[in-house]
């Protein structure tokens, strides 16, 4: 048996030896949960409720059961990290739940804040579970509310910025753009991230995002600003506004701007501008009658 057969033997084995189970799982969950954050408020010492929702999406009976964790976030990539709680802050109403086909429950919880409380934020997580089958696979799904709870106190809201690049020269249809930025601060913010240009005729339209920060992460920044349309030196202006004052932080930097069909016209203007030179040399050169 040749190369050429053995090829093709591995590529009609492909889908006996690695069938797609995954993507029938996932496609098939039908745990629901809303909303998938939610933000609160409470003194020390104080308590307060929340409530969000779960769905049974399927067409059979759902036990759900219930958690609370914490949760924290890794540096630059913001991948969330899921650990029990050290508090018993968080008190849920219903555990487990019954829940009949294309049927949701409203689920009510406690927040309870001992007085000692350092004021700042926490992290909680609301974790529906259940079993589901998919054919001979079983397994289980998870949906998750992540709760942004403050402690009123002293807070500080602060961020830096840190590390931030963007490229001198570019050309395409977009000018990438750079940075680090971290929660200085011992509560949450949301901030949004923003690049423009700005040429001699004022502004272009702005390209932004919105981020949540969390004190003691570092959250790495890229992005792009979309490319004006014509060639020339830019005013590039990236960074940041936060959501609980009139504050920006932000970079600036001049770039050169080419774009593709500019090498064109440089290229024509250059063979235009030689072809007139050596024309003016042939008609002073060529003898007068």
């Amino acid at each position: 048996m040749n190369r050429r057969h053995i090829s093709a033997l591995v590529i009609m084995l492909l889908p006996v030896l690695f069938p797609p189970v995954a993507a029938a799982a996932t496609s098939t969950n039908g745990l629901g949960i809303t909303p998938v954050n939610q933000q609160s408020s409470v003194n020390a010492g104080a308590s307060s409720a929340g409530a969000f929702t779960v769905s049974n999406q399927t067409a059979h009976q759902m036990t759900v059961t219930l958690s609370v964790k914490e949760f924290t976030v890794a540096d630059y990539t913001y991948d969330y990290s899921f650990r029990p709680p050290k508090d018993d802050w968080i008190k849920l109403s219903d555990n487990p739940v019954s829940l009949a086909p294309h049927t949701s429950q409203k689920i009510v919880y406690d927040i309870e804040v001992p007085a000692k409380a350092v004021p700042g934020g926490y992290y909680f997580a609301l974790v529906a579970s259940t079993q589901t089958d998919v054919g001979s696979i079983s397994g289980t799904v998870q949906a998750t509310n992540l709760l942004y709870l403050t402690v009123n106190g002293k807070l500080v809201r602060t961020g830096v910025m840190r590390d931030s690049s963007i490229p001198w020269f570019a050309t395409g249809t977009f000018i990438p753009y750079k940075f680090d930025v971290e929660d200085t601060g011992n509560v949450y913010f949301t901030a949004k991230f923003f690049g423009r240009l700005d040429s001699i005729f004022g502004p272009l339209p702005e390209k932004s995002s919105e981020h949540l920060l969390i004190p003691g992460a570092h959250r790495a920044i890229t992005d792009s600003i979309p490319a004006p349309l014509w060639p020339g030196i830019y005013k590039a202006t990236y960074g940041y506004k936060v959501d609980f004052a009139d504050i920006v932080v932000a970079q600036s930097a001049y770039i050169l701007y080419m774009p593709p069909w500019s090498f064109a016209a440089v290229v024509l203007i250059v063979l235009v501008a030689v072809w007139g030179w050596q024309s003016h040399r042939r008609s002073k050169d060529s003898p007068t009658r």
